[in-house]
């Protein structure tokens, strides 16, 4: 008998092939039960790849085991070599192959209860090497499930690409693949695509396809991966329709650096292909932003962090300000420059509104000069518009915004305030809910969505809405509206708690301003202390100027000092005024004749002739003439 004969006769007689198929199915069966249950405990994908190599490794252990001993009726003892199988030897190896069939049919019954009992959890397409991507600054936690309501088959979320890359820190470039492939499908006529804030928002959560598509409120998923390899670039990316998880189509892409564009078209227009039936013939065209590669990753960086807000938008000018050092004619860099100007203010006290107001305009006129239409650019002119006071060039500039680009969640938002600003309340809760519709995580959306319940007197949806949002980081501005229901309300225990959690809350709040803000707390519930209050304004007034006051003196009850505090010429403070005074709490302060005054000094006076006057108000036409209101 020659030796590989020899060999495996005794794997045979020694049944190490059994034990090694009966490792195997046990391996089947662990990481079976483990595919099930890790998901629910947290535990990252990783955990069980790293147990399936685990498991498949410890079969050669388990054979050899099986070809050094033998199972006896006295235990385990060293196998004595070649010789004829006993009885005993073939009862192990019979009970061996029952345990196997046991092993595999439990193995079996588990992976069908993942497979089609529950809905599988969302990954993407993965490669050998996995590089996990790092977290997103803040984690999102889900909101409860929405109610049920139909959902148009023409929608579809983009999910945040697994970064492959040997690299971790091309992250932001899996990232920004993936948002440049929302952005490239939110241009496509007829399909409505979820905002990146709420796609990326489900990240880290264990949920399968159907949870995932019911939070975002879309019929299909795209999902995929981003392997980096100095200039070469690997993409996989799958369709998927939530209803069934069944996937419409799957493909990889292997390209130089360079091809990024081509292939962010070759990928949308594929996904448009599937969709045909429901979308009809769609051409995809992706405008070639830069020439210039590092002057792109550069924005890449900058606009992932920009969309997190915060402390993030002060790197974020500085990589998008390298962008168009880098390239001049790069629209796009020139136009998320802009925005972050002019929201820099509404998180830095130290911002100066004139300044970055006028960065803002630089930067969006440099844009438009590139790409006149530019949806970015546009919207921010009409903020900028509005601030001025010019409203009605205002609403046509975000209308143009909105026509480029009309799943933008941003542009819905900055129109709703636009709107909300001049009291059109109904008409600012419209453009609020499609912004919610199209990013239904983003506390900012749900928020302003709430302050125009509380204006229409629905304070307890209104307070439901607000305590979303405050959960999901629009901290300030939802504690300054919950006060104001407070106080539509006439809860003064409710008002005086809402009052702290907005000192707390709102990062506005200049911290040598806090000693100021605690002093005028007794008066916010307490009438009484009103004079005491008015006197420690006015002293803020004279000590710091160029601050705005007036919304401490609402909410201190002092309707007539807010108005002169309002009608005060200061630096430019922003709108911020304006979105607060239409609460029902506020109606006195609207009522007062020197109210038309600052409306006119707003530009609100032409609007409200040309558009309407404010939801619940009408001018009385009288020797002083003023705003009487319902609320």
């Amino acid at each position: 008998m020659n030796a590989v004969a020899y060999f495996f006769s005794e794997m045979k007689r020694r049944n190490a092939w059994r034990a090694g198929l009966a490792w195997l199915a046990l391996a089947w069966l662990l990481i079976a039960i483990a595919d099930l249950l890790f998901p629910a405990f947290g535990f990252p994908d990783e955990v069980v790849r790293w147990l399936i190599i685990g498991l498949g490794l410890g079969v050669f252990p388990v054979m050899l085991v099986a070809w050094l001993f033998e199972l006896t009726p006295e235990g385990l003892r060293f196998d004595r070599g070649p010789r004829e199988e006993s009885p005993e030897n073939a009862r192990v190896g019979r009970r061996t192959d029952q345990l196997t069939i046991v092993l595999l049919l439990l193995a079996v019954g588990f992976s069908a209860v993942k497979q089609f009992v529950l809905p599988q959890r969302v990954s993407a397409p993965v490669e050998s090497t996995v590089s996990a991507a790092p977290p997103p600054p803040a984690r999102v936690d889900a909101p409860a499930p929405p109610p049920a309501a139909p959902i148009d088959p023409r929608s579809i979320a983009v999910l945040p690409f697994a970064n492959l890359s040997p690299e971790p820190a091309n992250a932001y470039f899996a990232d920004g693949m993936a948002e440049e492939l929302l952005n490239v499908l939110a241009r496509i006529e007829g399909l409505k695509v979820a905002s990146r804030t709420s796609s990326f928002a489900l990240r880290d959560e264990a949920l399968g396809a159907r949870d995932i598509a019911a939070q975002l409120g879309v019929a299909h998923l795209v999902e995929g991966s981003v392997r980096r390899q100095g200039d070469r670039l690997r993409i996989t990316a799958q369709l998927v329709r939530a209803e069934d998880d069944q996937r419409l189509w799957a493909d990889s892409f292997d390209r130089q650096l360079t091809d990024v564009f081509s292939l962010q078209e070759e990928i949308a227009q594929a996904i448009a292909d599937a969709l045909g039936e429901t979308l009809g013939v769609r051409a995809v065209r992706v405008r070639r932003a830069t020439g210039d590669l590092e002057a792109y990753e550069l924005y890449l960086r900058g606009r992932q962090l920009f969309a997190q807000r915060g402390a993030n938008l002060l790197p974020a000018r500085e990589l998008l300000d390298s962008a168009v050092a880098r390239d001049p004619g790069f629209a796009e860099a020139w136009a998320v420059l802009a925005a972050i100007h002019i929201v820099m203010p509404s998180y830095f006290s130290e911002a100066s509104g004139e300044d970055a107001h006028e960065k803002a305009r630089s930067a969006a006129g440099r844009a438009l000069a590139i790409m006149p239409q530019q949806p970015e650019a546009l919207a921010v002119s009409a903020r900028l518009a509005a601030e001025r006071g010019e409203r009605l060039e205002a609403m046509r500039l975000m209308q143009r915004a909105l026509a480029g680009d009309p799943n933008n969640a941003n542009s819905w938002m900055w129109n709703g305030l636009t709107l909300l600003e001049a009291g059109h309340v109904k008409e600012a809760r419209a453009s609020f809910e499609e912004a919610r519709r199209l990013d239904p995580l983003s506390g900012i959306h749900l928020g302003w969505l709430g302050a125009t319940l509380a204006i229409d007197g629905q304070f307890a949806e209104a307070r439901t809405h607000l305590q979303r949002a405050r959960e999901l980081g629009w901290r300030g501005p939802a504690s300054a509206w919950l006060l104001k229901v407070a106080l539509a309300e006439g809860d003064e225990l409710q008002a005086a708690a809402r009052y702290e959690d907005w000192l707390r809350d709102d990062g506005r709040i200049a911290p040598e301003h806090l000693e100021v803000h605690r002093a005028v707390a007794p008066a916010v519930t307490d009438a009484a202390r009103r004079d005491e209050a008015r006197e420690l304004l006015l002293q803020a007034v004279g000590r710091w100027p160029e601050h705005e006051w007036a919304q401490l003196f609402l909410f201190a009850g002092l309707e007539a000092e807010a108005l002169r505090e309002a009608l005060r010429a200061k630096p430019l403070s922003g709108q911020i005024l304006l979105l607060m005074i239409w609460s029902p709490a506020d109606k006195s302060f609207r009522e007062q004749p020197r109210f038309l005054e600052l409306a006119e000094r707003r530009g609100l006076l032409a609007f409200w002739e040309a558009a309407g006057w404010p939801d619940y108000c009408q001018r009385v036409a009288a020797a002083n003439p003023r705003l009487e209101c319902q609320r």
